[in-house]
């Protein structure tokens, strides 16, 4: 009797023991720990509004516009387009200018705009860079103000490791944060390394620099050059030990965990009749 006591006490522990190193687990897969418990000073502090830096290889839409029609014209990338026109029976060409303002930037962070040639944008602002092409373009070349729009054509973050949904993801108001990143790829999965998250970054330079940024931190919502991601910046969500150990099973190792955990099954059955039988 007492040695089926002893047995039942040791898979209680044992129980126990699992309940608790679940409750751990949980708690490692927290973001942001203690985060409710930031002061409002903090925020403040880190608050401003975030706005994308112009990069090398970016896709930018840039058009200038003017009260007058036609003012800004030479402003703007033009190309002839063939349009057919017909008329009663009769079919005509003719050739029309469309408007296709498309620069990439390149690997020095210029681009070759119309009429003033070369402008460095790199590591400015979309704010900075209107106010630039503003400057050199009013008041030595129209003598009415123009307006100059900037947007990008390629803002994406791309999500690799162990997510739900892998991918390349567009941010159409051209701002994402981290997290509406891992959002857009469904989450880490429960395997994901939460507090060592790598994220490549393609600086204005054209350098790459390689951050590691742990997600249980809440001093990450107060980093706004992690909170805040870059375009074409690629987040890597690395595999926990648990993921690469189940990588190092074979078939064999498989098979061998499925019977010592049949085994012990069987075991437990043994001691709980073997304890009722002798109430």
């Amino acid at each position: 009797m007492q040695k089926y006591r002893l047995i039942a006490n040791m898979l209680t522990a044992g129980t126990i023991i699992l309940l608790l190193s679940s409750c751990t687990t949980s708690r490692k897969m927290s973001y942001l720990r203690n985060a409710e418990n930031l002061s409002q000073e903090w925020f403040e502090r880190a608050a401003s509004i975030y706005e994308a830096k112009i990069m090398p290889k970016d896709l930018l839409r840039i058009s200038v516009t003017s009260e007058t029609p036609g003012a800004a014209a030479d402003f703007n990338l033009s190309f002839p387009y063939k349009m057919n026109t017909t008329t009663g029976s009769a079919t005509s060409e003719t050739f029309v200018l469309r408007e296709e303002n498309t620069y990439l930037v390149d690997h020095e962070g210029c681009i070759n705009f119309p009429v003033l040639g070369k402008l460095k944008l790199g590591g400015l602002t979309k704010n900075e860079a209107e106010m630039l092409i503003f400057s050199q373009i009013y008041p030595e070349y129209l003598t009415e103000k123009p307006f100059i729009d900037i947007r990008f054509l390629n803002f994406s973050i791309t999500v690799l490791g162990e997510v739900a949904k892998p991918g390349i993801y567009k941010a159409e108001n051209e701002q994402m944060t981290i997290f509406d990143a891992l959002a857009a790829a469904g989450d880490m999965t429960v395997y994901g390394k939460r507090n060592s998250v790598l994220l490549i970054r393609t600086l204005d330079n054209g350098e790459l620099s390689v951050m590691r940024v742990n997600l249980l931190d809440r001093d990450v919502l107060l980093d706004r050059s992690i909170y805040y991601l870059q375009q074409n910046d690629k987040i890597y969500v690395e595999m926990n030990r648990t993921r690469a150990n189940s990588h190092n099973f074979g078939v064999a190792e498989s098979a061998a965990l499925s019977v010592v955990s049949l085994l012990v099954s069987i075991a437990s059955l043994f001691v709980y009749y073997g304890i009722y039988n002798n109430k």
